[in-house]
Formats: structure tokens, C-alpha cells, sequence
């Protein structure tokens, strides 16, 4: 009698275990998209601002000078290739938060979580470099009403990688589209972008979201 309940009480045990598993809910993989089109910022992030602007002079295009065309030489073997921590900001609000590894195929994955608040999601795209230290990326996605896909959005970015090849900063653009390719109204956003190189032996570029 006692194997026998004992076997009965495995048996509601499991069930309910599976029953459980069962009832989670799928992720859906939409990269962040429902921070960007309006979803509030996490409570602790809302007053949570763009860093000011500092002067870094090694992060920009400039050419012609003097001092330009001495460091090509050193231009040319700085890559965006490798690992990255990425943030993202809107209207000077943190927009976006994640991992981005570009690829030498020309290819890029990104891992983020919006602003903390938009679930662990993946997604990928492609970049070229279009001068020195400097590089085009677009990055497709789709968009989700609860489980159903409703359209795609399209994010393009530049960027410019710092000569010591440690960090970059850009501007990206986003619009969304339904299935058919027609522009969604009032779906274009903007902003700036900033990225820390993550590399073995290297130390990991704590804080987050900065």
C-alpha cells in the first residue's frame, strides 16, 4: 500500500511540474521593439539621462590635417571587429541596452533588453565600412501584437570607432513598417549610440547601463 500511494504522489508530482513548464510563456524575439515604440522606462531608470557630450576628439571623422594623415597608417588596422557593450539613447532618455558582435563576414548579432524592461531578445544585421574607423550598419527586426507578427522595423547606424579601437560613438534611425513595406506613421526615432569594447583580459565596462 505505501509503494503504491508513494507512486501516485510521483506521479500528481510530475504532472504538476510539467503542467507548470507548460504554462510559461513564450519569449517573443522582437530586439528590443516595444522600448522603442513608447513602452515606459523601468521606475529606477526614468530620470536616468544621455551622458553630456565630452570632448574625444579621437572619435571623429575629421581629415585633410596634418596630424590626420599621419595617423591613416593607424586608422587602417583599428576594426570594428570584436565584442561590444552597447548603449543606446532617444531624445537624450536611455533607450537601449546590450551586447553587439560584429562579425567578419559582415555581419553583426546583438543581444538587448531595451531600457531593462523589454525581455531578452536577439537579432541580427550587417555593416561596411564606408572610411576610416568608420562604419554603416542596418539592422532588421520584427515587430509583435502579442504573438502575431504585424511588420518589420529597420534601424541604420554610424558609427565611428575611437583610434585606440576601445570605444565608438554614433547616431542611429529607426522606422517601422507594416508587412507590405508601407512607413508606419509617427514610428521614426533617433538618437546617439556608444559602445565599450569587451575582450579577454581586458576589464569587464561596468557600470550599466553607462
Amino acid at each position: 500500500m505505501r509503494i503504491t500511494k508513494l507512486r501516485k504522489q510521483i506521479l500528481v508530482s510530475l504532472a504538476l511540474i510539467a503542467l507548470s513548464i507548460l504554462a510559461v510563456p513564450a519569449v517573443k524575439a522582437q530586439c528590443g521593439a516595444s522600448a522603442r515604440k513608447g513602452t515606459a522606462l523601468a521606475p529606477e531608470l526614468k530620470s536616468l539621462q544621455e551622458p553630456a557630450a565630452q570632448n574625444e576628439e579621437d572619435l571623429s571623422d575629421r581629415a585633410g590635417s596634418p596630424e590626420a594623415r599621419t595617423e591613416e597608417k593607424n586608422d587602417s588596422i583599428v576594426s570594428i571587429l570584436g565584442f561590444w557593450k552597447i548603449v543606446a539613447y532617444s531624445g537624450g532618455v536611455l533607450n537601449d541596452v546590450g551586447f553587439e558582435q560584429f562579425s567578419a563576414g559582415g555581419t553583426e548579432l546583438v543581444n538587448d533588453v531595451g531600457a531593462f524592461n523589454a525581455g531578452n531578445n536577439f537579432c541580427m544585421g550587417a555593416w561596411k565600412q564606408v572610411g576610416p574607423r568608420s562604419y554603416d550598419i542596418v539592422h532588421p527586426f520584427f515587430l509583435f501584437d502579442g504573438t502575431n507578427a504585424i511588420g518589420v522595423s529597420i534601424e541604420k547606424a554610424h558609427i565611428v570607432v575611437s583610434r585606440d579601437g576601445k570605444r565608438f560613438k554614433g547616431t542611429w534611425t529607426q522606422d517601422n513598417y507594416d508587412l507590405s513595406g508601407n512607413l508606419t506613421p509617427g514610428t521614426h526615432f533617433d538618437g546617439t549610440i556608444t559602445g565599450t569594447r569587451i575582450a579577454p583580459g581586458s576589464e569587464y565596462p561596468f557600470p550599466l547601463p553607462l
